[in-house]
């Protein structure tokens, strides 16, 4: 079952704090008042993920995603990503980078059929976003 991507809204604090404790964790959530933007996952009216990321120049940075415990994590993970991705491509950025490279091989085997690159000295992930053609 896909999750339902929208806007992160304040009435989904609860619910994260809910989360967070048992959750699969990318990073560290930024405070609320950094100026990341914030996804919400949900599956069946409930928070199930959110990812937090930002646009620093023509770079978007993937700061923390946090994903519930289930069979198909990784694929939330993906789904929040690509979402991002795309709110960030519209945006004009050359490059989305995420700040953490995951531990798990086969969210690392998705993350690089979406073509992320790992940077393991750097200990982040890197994505080049095609230029998009006026035509």
């Amino acid at each position: 079952m896909a999750l339902h991507i929208r806007d992160f809204r304040q009435s989904d604090t609860a619910g994260l704090s809910r989360l967070s404790p048992a959750a699969h964790r990318l990073g560290d959530p930024p405070e609320f008042t950094s100026g990341d933007r914030i996804l919400a996952g949900l599956r069946e009216d409930r928070l199930a993920a959110a990812i937090w990321f930002k646009l620093e120049g023509k770079t978007g940075m993937i700061s923390a995603i946090i994903v519930a415990r289930t069979a198909f994590w990784q694929s939330d993970v993906q789904e929040l990503i690509a979402e991002a991705s795309l709110w960030l491509a519209l945006r004009g950025v050359t490059c989305i980078e995420m700040k953490t490279v995951p531990e798990d091989s086969a969210l690392l085997a998705g993350l690089r059929d979406m073509h992320f690159k790992a940077d393991e000295r750097a200990g982040t992930m890197c994505r080049l976003v095609p230029a998009r053609s006026a035509a």
